[in-house]
């Protein structure tokens, strides 16, 4: 007898196996085939169960353009990454989830990399450009009183009625009430209306940072940032509600035609506050009730040192109850006082004013862009070894109304924007 092959041995073994399970299956009614059937779909079953609580993948947008900060922990780790992957052409940055990948440039997807038409620029993520205008907000103590218009579109015309003028008995700039008697007739009268025009102006800033800096000490770019650009832009926009000159600009309360500027009083010194000044300032308010007084710093000593007449003397009215000893107030004749840079110096026009500031209104972009562009680029000052950072903020503004009123029983004019004339 010949030696027996594996083909053989396995197929004996088959043979032993079937005859020895067929006897059992018989009895059972059920046959090899059938219970190859019941194995198939048990594991068929088993599949499909898997497949159910399987994390399911879609194509589609990615995860990380979701999140408003690029998936970066701040603005600091941004631009580090930013300047060590054009070194380098090739870095790992995070994603939304918190993995890492590599990418051959950084912020390709996690910070939309779009090329700009003056140099090429990666967009700095939504939220810091979020954090940075919240920070102007908060800095600037005018601009949150101030009628905020969203914009849409580049150009917004808002309607006024010109009623200004109401010493000749009329309201709304053309209606007109009589007493008539019996058969007298009515004579037919209209409103008259005019628009005010916002323009969106572009106001860009633009700052620079050395490669030592991103290399070696990135989180000192957190505070250069924000405070550099926030404190910026407060600069900027405090400058042009006050002083715009409305060419390329916002148009500035000191520019504005319906400003008052109260007389100084006769024989008052230059250069000098009284508070015969501050009274008449006061009563020509429009409506004093929602009115604020913002000063130069310079006005200080004017204001303390400021005293009504009584008989040959005279006693101080701005000076705290317990004199020297206490803090120096911040109101004034019960309203806000702000201290402001951009206010004149003593005795010039605009070194104390009371404002309402709810009659300025303030145009600024809705939508996409509302808290301005913020992007980088290391092109701009290659040669320096330097980062240029710049934010480009979209704005105007003007007071809502284009005159001062004329009451009906009053040849002096009010106005919501009172000042005191040079002294």
């Amino acid at each position: 007898m010949g030696q027996m092959t594996k083909e053989d041995f396995e197929s004996k073994i088959k043979e032993i196996v079937v005859s020895s399970v067929q006897p059992i299956l018989a009895e059972q009614g059920k046959t090899l085939d059938t219970i190859k059937g019941d194995i198939d779909a048990q594991i068929k079953t088993l599949s499909d169960g898997l497949a159910a609580n399987r994390p399911q993948f879609e194509v589609g947008e990615d995860r990380r353009a979701l999140d408003p900060k690029g998936g970066f922990k701040c603005i600091s780790q941004f631009a580090r990454e930013i300047y060590l992957a054009t070194k380098t052409g090739f870095r790992t940055i995070p994603k939304a989830l918190g993995e890492w990948e590599a990418i051959s440039k950084a912020a390709d997807a996690t910070t939309l990399r779009e090329d700009d038409g003056e140099y090429g620029g990666f967009l700095i993520p939504e939220e810091f450009r979020n954090d940075l205008w919240l920070a102007v907000e908060q800095a600037n103590p005018v601009l949150p009183l101030c009628m905020q218009v969203p914009m849409a579109v580049n150009t917004v015309k808002i309607p006024y009625v010109n009623g200004f003028d109401e010493g000749g008995g009329l309201v709304y700039g053309g209606i007109e009430w009589k007493w008539l008697d019996e058969l007298d007739s009515k004579m037919a009268t209209r409103p008259k209306f005019g628009r005010i025009t916002l323009s969106l102006k572009k106001c860009a800033g633009l700052a620079y940072a050395s490669d030592e800096i991103l290399e070696d000490s990135p989180m000192s770019m957190e505070n250069i940032l924000k405070k550099g650009f926030s404190d910026g832009l407060n600069f900027q926009l405090m400058k042009v509600i006050l002083r715009g000159t409305g060419a390329g600009q916002p148009l500035g309360i000191l520019n504005a035609p319906c400003l008052v500027s109260v007389a100084a009083e006769s024989g008052q010194a230059a250069d000098t506050i009284l508070w015969e000044n501050i009274i008449k300032m006061y009563a020509r308010h429009s409506s004093a009730a929602s009115a604020v007084w913002i000063a130069n710093e310079d006005c200080l000593p004017q204001l303390a040192s400021m005293s009504l007449a009584v008989g040959t003397g005279g006693v101080p009215v701005w000076m705290p109850a317990n004199g020297a000893a206490g803090k120096p107030y911040d109101t004034l004749m019960g309203k806000p006082l702000i201290w402001s840079k951009h206010c004149s110096t003593v005795g010039d026009v605009g070194d104390i004013m009371l404002c309402d500031f709810s009659q300025y209104l303030v145009g600024t972009k809705s939508g996409q862009g509302a808290t301005g562009r913020f992007d980088t680029s290391i092109h701009l000052k290659f040669d320096a070894d330097q980062t240029a950072f710049r934010f480009v903020f979209r704005i105007d503004g003007q007071p809502w109304w284009v005159s001062a009123l004329t009451p009906p029983q009053s040849a002096s004019t009010v106005s919501p924007f009172v000042a005191i004339a040079t002294r």
